[in-house]
């Protein structure tokens, strides 16, 4: 085995001096610039953290601001809504109350004519019965009465 030879353990020491000597020197100069890039990059994540903790702070007092904003633009309307509906309850009765004037007051013209109508159907149907009645006397008796006499016995008859 050549590590074991002593003839040989001069080159492999020197060998061994020159190939540790050179990563040595690359690690030297290459690790504070790897280093300051982790120094660096370790700042930067710490103030992208802080600005991230202020933006979801301002965020969050934001979100309550707006709910409070919220809050009050649903109170007003639902303030505007009840005073339109009351509103427009008041509209809708006193709409109820016209319609209802105007079918009381045809109500009592109907009911006018109506009773005029049936005044005037019983005085036909009274002047009717006496006709009735002098054409059955006349039929039945052979006599002949005046109008006006039938008219006597049917109201006499009647009451």
């Amino acid at each position: 085995m050549p590590q074991f030879d002593a003839s040989q353990a001069l080159p492999q020491i020197l060998w061994l001096v020159l190939v540790f000597g050179t990563l040595y020197l690359l690690v030297s100069r290459t690790l504070p610039r790897v280093a300051s890039v982790v120094a660096h990059r370790k700042a930067k994540i710490a103030a992208d953290l802080m600005a991230a903790e202020a933006a979801r702070a301002e965020a969050q007092s934001a979100a309550a601001g707006g709910s409070a904003e919220v809050g009050n633009a649903r109170a007003e309307a639902q303030k505007l809504t009840g005073e339109a509906r009351r509103r427009a309850d008041a509209e809708i009765a006193a709409r109820i109350r016209t319609a209802e004037a105007a079918i009381a007051e045809r109500l009592a013209t109907a009911e006018r004519a109506l009773g005029q109508a049936r005044e005037e159907a019983l005085a036909e149907l009274d002047r009717i019965a006496a006709d009735a009645a002098g054409d059955l006397v006349e039929r039945v008796a052979g006599l002949k009465v005046a109008s006006d006499e039938a008219a006597k016995a049917v109201r006499k008859v009647a009451a």
